[in-house]
């Protein structure tokens, strides 16, 4: 009886596992087919669009972010306050003449604030030699000029030099109001057909009395 018992055991378990086999096999060969069916019919972005357009979209961040919306007024300011010069490369448009103005006035405008930052600490430490009357601190200038000439001297150094910081920010402005300009502009543009229509204009002014005269008018356009 256990002999018995033992042999079914065995052919039970036999069972089991060609059935777990079949299924298996089944299961394998049902896939391909599905993914045949599937690349037949053209859609093939169950198979592999999730993981390309995923690292497509992670690789390419910063030309999607300069080519959406181009051109962007907005994106032209942002990017010019972050670094001055860079709206005009964003924008295009001869920036290669732009940029070398651009860093050349805040180039000229950076050594004059230290130039006359020296000058003026320079004379402010000989104006105070000169004026504090000890025999331990001798001006440079002792005997040449006068306090007061020294000191108006020095003031107009210390002047130029806040002269140029005000100028600094007005070149950062003007980079800004430009790039925001050009963008602008950019989603304008002339007709092709531009004509120039000359039309009489007849008006009567209660003081002057009827008034002829003419009228321009332009065709101007808009990009879509």
């Amino acid at each position: 009886m256990a002999f018995n018992k033992k042999q079914m055991n065995q052919k039970l378990l036999f069972i089991i596992t060609l059935f777990l086999f079949q299924l298996n096999f089944s299961w394998a060969q049902s896939t391909p087919t599905k993914s045949v069916i599937s690349l037949k019919k053209g859609d093939t972005s169950s198979l592999f669009s999730p993981s390309i357009s995923e690292k497509k979209k992670k690789g390419n961040f910063i030309k999607r972010y300069f080519q959406k919306d181009y051109p962007s007024p907005k994106k032209a300011v942002v990017l010019t306050a972050i670094v001055p010069g860079l709206g005009q490369i964003y924008n295009k448009k001869h920036w290669y003449i732009k940029l070398p103005l651009i860093y050349g006035a805040f180039g000229g405008l950076i050594y004059s604030i230290d130039s006359n930052g020296k000058n003026f600490r320079k004379l402010e430490q000989e104006h105070r030699y000169l004026v504090d009357r000890s025999p331990t601190t001798t001006s440079m200038y002792e005997g040449d000029v006068s306090g007061e000439v020294l000191k108006n001297k020095r003031d107009q150094f210390q002047k130029r030099q806040h002269l140029s910081i005000i100028g600094i920010g007005l070149v950062y402005i003007l980079t800004a109001a430009e790039a925001y300009t050009t963008a602008h502009l950019l989603t304008f543009e002339v007709s092709d057909d531009l004509s120039m229509q000359i039309k009489p204009s007849l008006d009567i002014m209660p003081s002057s009395g009827m008034t002829v005269g003419l009228g321009v008018n332009f065709k101007i356009g808009k990009n879509k």
